[in-house]
């Protein structure tokens, strides 16, 4: 499908022709051509027959000056131009001839394109329409995905039955944290806790040694992203089990590397690379050096024996006998280069940099295929890619986008990476079920697995965030969506109409569900609660606890008599100064009962804030709990007054700046 974008003039051999394509029905095609020489203009003269044929052809219309364009028959536009212009070479001298030989050639190509429905040129998109797509997959994504009662990833869609497994769950993981990261935490934030706890339930350790560098590198990207010291605790211990894969007495005439299994059937890229990179990542967020020496040791080795010193291509493997196996496969690549961007970021070395840049060369030449939005990244069709497969081009783009990052002026990467997020959009997107074939060229898939998803979802955010900011989620910062917020056991769903930020949690009438909103107050105090939810099946009750301590054992969500209406309920509890957990949970001893969809939780702000004057001086006072900031002008910049002061407060005129007066409000 051609994007619904007037299309720039392209000059072939001395002719404009203009060709904004929409598709209407089968066959038919609004076309806009002009045929007109620039200097002559000998196929605009003419009158009678020639005249006629003309103003079929030259169906030219400026797209600045009008929206309406013709539809033809791609066959009678051919046949209209070819005829106009072999009239016009009969009258021609001998230059005019070879203008309109190269010109039938191009109409040819043209009306030939367009029957293929082949877009002819790709226009750039805003920044905010590359994160809309972003936000439009992933969301996708999770509410398909996300399988609530077993707390881990569906492994298809439409649901088989199946769980994905434990390397694809991370790299499923690692797609939502792009999403949060991409967003400046407005969205998501809180299902990277959600995500934790599924794999906590599975178990940390796999039986292969890179199917736990990618966990390891989850659980690093949900430190950064959170601060949460767990995450980083269970990379370590996992990244110790890692190390256990180093074998200097196999294979071959040069032996050493990491084991890529526990049975030690080979060695292979993906455990090697991915051991250099994890443990690189681990040493810059806790500078224990025993972790760099690791992954040196084993970026090391690998790059020395595994990539190819003329061609840069990296080896997939090496058999227990030594033989080396080349398989093409754009993760091999795109392992080492997040390897040696880590490395270079832990050592400054530039000549790990070098070593990034020359296998991403190797990669954006071979191992892409052709579309109409330039290349993409390509390993294989549907046919040929199976399994595993499907997976690899999410962790070949990231690194990819990553070492783009650090030099935008390298144009081949870029060139790269938008015509593979375009073609992911237009071309292997099933339109009606957001849904992403495993070929980024297409064609569109109805039935598709969690790994070819998720590596779609991965290159749609990590281009909208290199693309430009993201415009904001639009939620207030007091309303916390509940599709946002933790989950325990609850599925995700956006059947029912009527509900805010982009779905609800669902699926929720067992012991053990329950949500988790976090929250920080700046001062203690009592808050209201308002939750927004539907009881289609009746009247609804749930158990609240504040920060893992009963406030309410049956609070009772009145029915909503159908799942699309929805009601408030408000309570009000006392809270804490700093952060603090709000819990609703089904707990059938206390009462608990019934379905319940929930949409949101808003908190009201503070306030209101009142002034009086007093002389010189002025008094402010506030009802309810909040922090008083000032600023010298309403645009800022803010900060908290000194001491916390509670309300009323006195200030004199002597606290006011130069322009006698000052701006005052109320934080939670």
């Amino acid at each position: 499908m051609v994007n619904d974008v007037a299309r720039p003039p392209i000059r072939v051999s001395g002719f404009p022709h203009e060709l904004p394509l929409r598709r209407r029905a089968a066959g038919d095609l609004p076309v806009s051509i002009s045929l007109h020489h620039h200097r002559t203009g000998l196929l605009t003269r003419g009158s009678g027959t020639n005249a006629r044929i003309r103003r079929r052809c030259l169906l030219y219309s400026d797209a600045r000056r009008s929206s309406v364009l013709p539809t033809v028959r791609v066959g009678q536009l051919l046949n209209w131009c070819l005829r106009l212009a072999a009239n016009a070479y009969h009258e021609s001298n001998q230059g005019m001839k070879t203008r309109i030989l190269r010109l039938v050639a191009t109409v040819r190509l043209v009306v030939l394109a367009s029957a293929l429905q082949v877009p002819l040129v790709c226009h750039a998109q805003t920044a905010e329409t590359y994160h809309a797509r972003a936000d439009q997959a992933l969301q996708s994504f999770l509410v398909k995905f996300w399988d609530g009662g077993h707390q881990y990833l569906r492994n298809r869609f439409p649901d088989d039955g199946s769980l994905t497994g434990y390397w694809t769950y991370a790299n499923g993981w690692d797609a939502l944290m792009d999403g949060v990261e991409r967003t400046g935490r407005q969205k998501y934030l809180g299902l990277i806790e959600s995500f934790y706890l599924g794999q906590d339930e599975m178990g940390w350790f796999a039986g292969y040694y890179d199917d736990e560098c990618w966990m390891t590198m989850a659980l690093i990207r949900a430190y950064d992203l959170t601060g949460d010291p767990r995450y980083l605790n269970q990379a370590k211990t996992l990244f110790d089990d890692i190390k256990t894969g180093w074998d200097s007495t196999c294979c071959g005439v040069n032996p050493g590397g990491m084991w890529w299994d526990k049975a030690h059937t080979q060695k292979a890229t993906a455990a090697n690379a991915g051991a250099a990179l994890a443990g690189a990542s681990l040493y810059r967020r806790t500078e224990e050096s025993s972790f760099l020496d690791f992954a040196q040791q084993v970026y090391g080795y690998w790059h020395s024996n595994m990539v190819n010193k003329v061609t840069f291509q990296v080896a997939d493997h090496f058999e227990t006998n030594g033989s080396k196996v080349l398989w093409k496969f754009t993760y091999n690549e795109g392992l080492m280069i997040g390897a040696a961007l880590e490395l270079n970021e832990a050592t400054g070395n530039a000549g790990y940099l070098t070593n990034a840049q020359n296998i991403a060369g190797f990669m954006i030449k071979n191992e892409v295929s052709s579309t109409s939005y330039g290349k993409v990244l390509f390993d294989g069709t549907s046919s040929d890619c199976g399994g595993d497969c499907h997976q690899f081009k999410g962790p070949a783009y990231r690194y990819l986008m990553r070492l783009y990052s650090k030099d935008t002026s390298q144009k081949p990467y870029f060139d790269v990476l938008k015509a593979s997020a375009d073609a992911i959009w237009n071309l292997a997107r099933n339109k009606v079920r957001t849904l992403f074939a495993i070929n980024w060229a297409g064609p569109l898939e109805s039935s598709v697995d969690e790994l070819q998803d998720n590596a779609a979802c991965v290159a749609l955010s990590r281009f909208a965030q290199q693309y430009g900011v993201y415009p904001g989620s639009g939620v207030p910062a007091n309303q916390f969506e509940a599709e946002n917020a933790t989950l325990r056991h609850i599925g995700l769903e956006s059947t029912y109409p009527g509900f805010t930020g982009w779905g609800y949690v669902a699926g929720w009438n067992g012991d053990g569900q329950g949500i988790d909103f976090k929250v920080n107050f700046a001062t203690a105090g009592t808050r209201e609660l308002i939750l927004r939810y539907a009881a289609g099946a009746g009247n609804a009750s749930r158990a609240i606890y504040i920060n893992r301590a009963g406030a309410s054992t049956k609070l009772i969500f009145p029915s909503t008599t159908a799942w699309s209406n929805y009601n408030t309920i408000s309570v009000s509890y006392d809270f804490p100064p700093g952060p603090s957990t709000i819990s609703l949970i089904f707990n059938s001893s206390t009462g608990s009962s019934n379905w319940l969809n929930l949409d949101n939780l808003t908190i009201p702000p503070p306030g209101p804030l009142t002034v009086a004057v007093h002389g010189e001086s002025a008094l402010v006072s506030w009802s309810g709990p909040g922090l008083l900031q000032s600023a010298p002008d309403v645009s800022g910049p803010w900060s908290d007054l000194t001491n916390s002061p509670t309300s009323p407060l006195m200030i004199p005129s002597t606290e006011m700046d130069v322009r006698r007066h000052q701006f005052y409000r109320l934080r939670q």
